[in-house]
């Protein structure tokens, strides 16, 4: 007797491939689940910055407007990122509010030594070990390179890089600190929108430190209130194309410089995916290393000459340069004192006393060039300062341009 093998055959009537498929128990038109969109909704804001990170480069546009009665102040940074080589290139920009209070334009820039404060433009290149930056007319870049510890602050510099993207403070950077995670379809071409919360300790790793203390206190790490609002979109492979933060509610710290500001908003655009990478400056473009460029203005030799901007937003750090070139201030004296700190207004005086008494032996050739005549500059060391690791040191200088 011939007996036939009892099969859970699915049905008689179909093909051996259709048996095997459905037996098999799938489906030929079974997908994949979507990247982001298949993950929990709490998690996908997380997924749409790891989507926009393996498109490999991109293009952005970031604007951070500080609103107040006198308009308002808008920094903008834009350029080229590229995710997979750690690298960028871009520009931050500054538009001040003519009548914004000058400490609160000091905050914002960070103040130099002489008149003003730094440029209102920045170039800034970042590679995996570098970061460049030419500030306002130089005609150099300056490269920090290894720990920025040694040029007074590591904060200012290390900023401009970025962990989620090599071009720091960009919203990319505090995306995946959503929390309260709400979606909906986009309106265009199958993308979604996200609205979400951030705790004030996330939103503030967007900031330089400077900037960030002026802004609110007393943050807990372990905190669990969300005042930041953050909206996101992407388009339908995920991919961050929209992202807007409101910082306002992180306004109000007592005796802030930027007490007159009334609100502060970020708008960032991303687009060009997967297109090219960004190019670096050029070899044939003049680089000074910062590590023998940058120095305290103390440090610059009695009629050697200056630029005053170095990116690190430390007041008494310069950019050592010949004079033959374009620079922006000469020293002509320094001063030292005993060790004993005077106090705050006779330490003032006895370096105004010694900057003018010097001022008038110093060879014209170096005095005449300050854009005011008989008008010079000066700096001495707080308390703080005074007679650390040596006598006291007052620095004289006049400003050329």
């Amino acid at each position: 007797m011939i007996r036939r093998p009892l099969l859970p055959l699915c049905a008689a009537a179909l093909s051996a491939t259709l048996l095997l498929t459905a037996c098999a128990g799938g489906s030929a038109d079974d997908k994949p689940a979507h990247p982001v969109f298949g993950a929990p909704v709490e998690q996908q804001p997380r997924q749409a910055l790891l989507a926009t990170q393996a498109a490999r480069t991109a293009s952005f546009t970031q604007t951070l407007t500080f609103s107040s009665p006198s308009g308002d102040t808008v920094q903008k940074a834009s350029g080229r990122l590229d995710f997979a080589g750690g690298r960028a290139v871009g520009s931050i920009d500054w538009a001040l509010a003519e009548d914004l209070p000058d400490e609160a334009k000091d905050a914002l820039l960070g103040v130099r030594l002489g008149e003003g404060r730094s440029p209102a433009r920045t170039r800034v290149a970042v590679e995996p070990d570098t970061i460049r930056l030419s500030a306002g007319e130089a005609g150099y870049w300056l490269r920090y390179e290894g720990p920025s510890e040694a040029f007074g602050t590591g904060a200012a510099i290390d900023a401009l890089r970025g962990a989620e993207s090599a071009f720091g403070g960009t919203l990319l950077e505090i995306l995946s600190g959503a929390q309260e995670v709400k979606d909906s379809p986009a309106a265009k071409k199958g993308g979604r929108t996200y609205l979400a919360k951030l705790t004030a300790f996330n939103a503030l790793r967007l900031f330089p430190k400077d900037l960030g203390s002026e802004l609110t206190a007393d943050i807990d790490p372990n905190g669990t209130e969300t005042p930041v609002s953050l909206s996101m979109s992407t388009d339908a492979k995920g991919r961050v194309t929209r992202a807007e933060a409101d910082f306002s509610a992180l306004l109000g710290k007592k005796d802030s410089a930027l007490d007159e500001v009334t609100g502060l908003r970020a708008v960032l655009q991303v687009s060009g995916f997967g297109k090219s990478v960004p190019v670096m400056p050029a070899a044939s473009e003049r680089t000074l290393d910062a590590k023998g460029a940058v120095t305290t203005v103390g440090d610059v030799k009695k009629g050697g000459c200056a630029d005053l901007t170095t990116g690190t937003r430390t007041l008494d750090m310069v950019v050592s340069v010949p004079c033959a070139q374009p620079h922006d201030a000469r020293v002509f004296a320094h001063a030292r004192f005993d060790a004993a700190y005077p106090g705050d207004k006779k330490a003032k005086r006895m370096a105004g006393d010694a900057c003018r008494k010097a001022y008038r032996s110093a060879p014209t050739a170096w005095t005449r060039e300050g854009t005011e005549k008989d008008h010079f500059w000066y700096t001495w060391p707080g308390e703080a300062r005074w007679g650390v690791g040596a006598d006291p040191v007052v620095t004289c200088y006049v400003v050329t341009r």
